[in-house]
């Protein structure tokens, strides 16, 4: 089978996308795997360890409202990644095509979606977030399948031909990792402390990572906690190290970036992250105690409609605004440590939502795609 998969730009569209490519890799063994992306995107850092997926970024871009300058340009980077769409596709002759959304998804799930009405090529998407993202709605008119991640998000696809919900897929170390002393060590933190693990996610770390910086005598008066802060910066990470090495500060262990996250969340007790729909199906799969921060810049504001979904089921706790000025994030975190139980009813609320069987239904899904077409 020739499987060939687009989308990514943050985290939160590439991570479920690389779950998904490695579930179908131990399905269908024999299958070679195509993945469309950008030169600034997630995958195009994490895609050169993973020799059996042939990379390729294409050209692409949004529509910004109201400038014209940049949406004619985005128009020309546009046409210019569908050509190499084109390309790809006479060069890979792909038999399933599966969209994860952003804006390189949009070219060749279309393509595949147009070709499909006179070749045998099957066409699917992933919608991640309880809002489906602009380019998944579009392309929902055309694409066979629609899996979505929440039963809320069926308001968002009207006129698709079906949805079927199957929870986001995760990578498989974030389920079988346990926590050990030697995961602490892993990351230079000390077992016997309570631990917060702090991170934003591919996009919009800064305010956090600033926010820590800002309470970082307050988190050095609790010897008894230690957090563990991802910046999503290398460079940031060594001024930051500096900075709390010059101010005395010993229960902060700062890194740029992590790529054993399964390892980071084992050993967390407290979660401190935005409100990606990856992020959420992490804490929920993993059943651990949240505190999200909303980035308000998200499209269709969607985080802050993924963390009221945790909150409404007391699985989490939401920082807003009117945190962020009466407590500052610290505060509020230092606050939530103190509760204990608190944060374990967090935890099993949040183990009761986990959708730990995601990546078998969406294999399941795509099977039965597949077998209807005869492929």
């Amino acid at each position: 089978m020739r499987i060939l998969v687009a989308g990514g730009g943050t985290g939160g569209h590439f991570y479920p996308a690389l779950a998904m490519c490695e579930g179908l890799k131990k399905k269908y063994p024999a299958a070679r795997f195509t993945y469309i992306g950008t030169r600034t995107g997630v995958e195009a850092r994490v895609l050169p360890d993973y020799d059996w997926i042939a990379f390729h970024p294409i050209l692409a871009s949004g529509i910004v409202r109201g400038n014209w300058t940049k949406n004619v340009v985005g128009v020309m980077r546009l046409l210019a990644g569908f050509v190499q769409t084109v390309l790809l596709f006479l060069r890979y002759r792909p038999q399933l095509v599966i969209g994860v959304g952003g804006y390189s998804s949009f070219g060749p799930v279309i393509l595949g979606a147009f070709l499909g009405r006179v070749l045998p090529i099957r066409t699917a998407i992933h919608e991640q977030n309880v809002i489906g993202g602009l380019a998944n709605r579009w392309l929902s008119r055309f694409v066979d399948l629609v899996m979505l991640s929440f039963p809320q998000s069926e308001r968002s696809f009207p006129h698709a031909r079906k949805t079927v919900v199957t929870g986001n897929p995760i990578r498989e170390e974030f389920l079988h990792v346990k926590r050990s002393p030697a995961l602490y060590r892993h990351f230079g933190l000390e077992p016997n402390r309570r631990t917060i693990l702090v991170f934003g996610g591919s996009k919009g770390a800064t305010e956090i990572t600033e926010q820590v910086l800002l309470g970082k005598e307050m988190i050095a008066r609790n010897q008894d906690l230690q957090i563990l802060l991802i910046t999503g910066d290398d460079i940031s990470e060594a001024t930051i190290r500096d900075d709390l090495a010059i101010s005395g500060v010993t229960n902060i262990v700062v890194k740029g970036y992590v790529y054993q996250m399964g390892a980071a969340f084992a050993i967390a007790d407290l979660v401190v992250c935005r409100a990606g729909a990856t992020s959420l199906a992490e804490i929920t799969s993993c059943g651990k105690a949240s505190m999200l921060v909303p980035w308000k810049e998200a499209a269709d504001d969607h985080q802050r409609k993924n963390a009221e979904w945790m909150e409404e089921e007391r699985a989490c706790i939401v920082a807003g605004d009117d945190v962020m000025v009466h407590q500052g994030l610290v505060g509020a975190i230092l606050g939530q440590m103190d509760d204990e139980l608190g944060l374990e009813r967090m935890a099993g609320n949040a183990m009761r939502m986990g959708q730990r069987s995601a990546e078998s239904a969406i294999l399941g899904e795509i099977h039965s795609l597949m077998r209807g077409g005869r492929l």
